[in-house]
């Protein structure tokens, strides 16, 4: 159930050339050879959520500091610290959960 989709590597590819082949968090350029590959990583989780807000390019060494740490509906908590990296990822995930709420006639 969690895997990538097929069209995974086209929305990879995607997402990286709208961040300018830079890490969303460190801004360092894709450069593979000091370990800056950029990667996409599903915030998260869900391997076949593609939405924009869901993806976050980062280079390795981010994606490892970021990967288990990010708990999407934890940050919504008050007082929770969101670096701005992340931020329109989250507002993002807001609006995802707000129009979940008017489908289900909530």
């Amino acid at each position: 159930m969690n895997e990538y989709t097929k069209d995974w590597p086209m929305i990879a590819q995607q997402a990286k050339r709208q961040e300018n082949w830079l890490c969303e968090r460190c801004k360092h350029p894709h450069d593979p050879p000091t370990g800056h590959t950029l990667t996409v990583h599903h915030l998260d989780r869900d391997k076949r959520n593609n939405a924009r807000w869901n993806l976050a390019v980062l280079c390795q060494r981010c994606h490892l500091s970021v990967q288990g740490r990010v708990n999407m509906s934890q940050m919504l908590l008050p007082g929770a610290e969101v670096s701005d990296w992340f931020k329109w990822h989250l507002k993002g995930y807001q609006e995802s959960l707000r129009l979940k709420r008017i489908a289900l006639g909530d």
